[in-house]
């Protein structure tokens, strides 16, 4: 039952988060989140600190804006003192040239008493890296 629980939160939390509204997810993390999203910088990212999780998305919006998430598949399994979710993503938004972003990427995080205290995210890096080429040379 509560493995049901959390598969529901976590779908509402996604269906936020994809609607453009990351205040849903830094509202999940706790004050230490450890995050790390695999990849070089813009949006490749290792640090520390709820504060750095919403500037992180924040920076994302802004380097792609309009991106849509949505949650394919989730996992949960664990307890409240260490609940393990994998989730399967996938990515999608229209680049400032007018061509088509689509990505996927999976999610491990580690929740502690419904606290989200780890986040890793691996995303396809080589699709990424170019739809923010592409960015950038628009932008240019």
């Amino acid at each position: 039952m509560y493995h049901a629980v959390v598969r529901a939160k976590v779908r509402r939390l996604w269906e936020r988060v994809g609607a453009g509204d990351h205040r849903a997810a830094v509202e999940l993390a706790a004050p230490d989140l450890r995050f790390r999203f695999v990849g070089d910088p813009p949006v490749g990212a290792e640090f520390t600190g709820r504060d750095e999780f919403e500037r992180w998305f924040l920076g994302l919006q802004r380097t792609l804006p309009g991106l849509r998430i949505t949650l394919t598949d989730v996992v949960v399994r664990g307890w409240p003192w260490r609940t393990t979710v994998v989730t399967r993503l996938t990515m999608a938004a229209t680049l400032a040239d007018g061509s088509a972003y689509r990505n996927e990427g999976v999610q491990w995080v580690t929740l502690r008493w419904g606290r989200m205290v780890d986040d890793y995210v691996l995303e396809d890096t080589a699709r990424l890296a170019d739809a923010l080429h592409r960015q950038a040379s628009r932008a240019a």
